[in-house]
């Protein structure tokens, strides 16, 4: 289960109930097996990409949800803006038009060698959880 908007992993920590209440404990008591949720407000953009890389990475790391987003923050925070445009542009599964419009944000925004994910704001907030259960 992926919730990737914002502050979805968050509790109500004003609650005075020694239970941990929110949505992803909500997923969990429903049997998610992974769930990958935000501890604060998130850039849409920023979001996006983090996301389309994560399930792009999936397959690679034999479906671990933790390890495929650990190294998909590992990379897309390192990788400068050539980087990025780059791997957009070998991209099949998005159409041109969506290509473009990405490139030209990048484009605009930031220099070829910068960060653009550089900044924890734009990858920290993802965490992963993949409850235990046991017998």
């Amino acid at each position: 289960m992926t919730l990737s908007a914002c502050e979805t992993g968050l509790i109500d920590f004003t609650n005075n109930s020694d239970e941990y209440i929110g949505l992803t404990s909500g997923f969990i008591h429903a049997g998610a097996v992974n769930i990958i949720s935000s501890l604060w407000a998130v850039s849409d953009f920023h979001t996006a990409l983090l996301m389309i890389k994560f399930y792009e990475s999936l397959p690679n790391y034999q479906y671990n949800v933790p390890l495929a987003l650990n190294n998909t923050q590992q990379w897309i925070r390192q990788a400068t803006q050539t980087q990025i445009i780059n791997w957009i542009q070998d991209m099949v599964k998005i159409e041109f038009s969506q290509k473009q419009q990405i490139i030209d944000y990048l484009a605009k925004e930031y220099k070829p060698e910068q960060q653009p994910f550089k900044k924890p704001e734009y990858w920290a907030a993802f965490c992963a959880i993949s409850p235990v259960y046991s017998s």
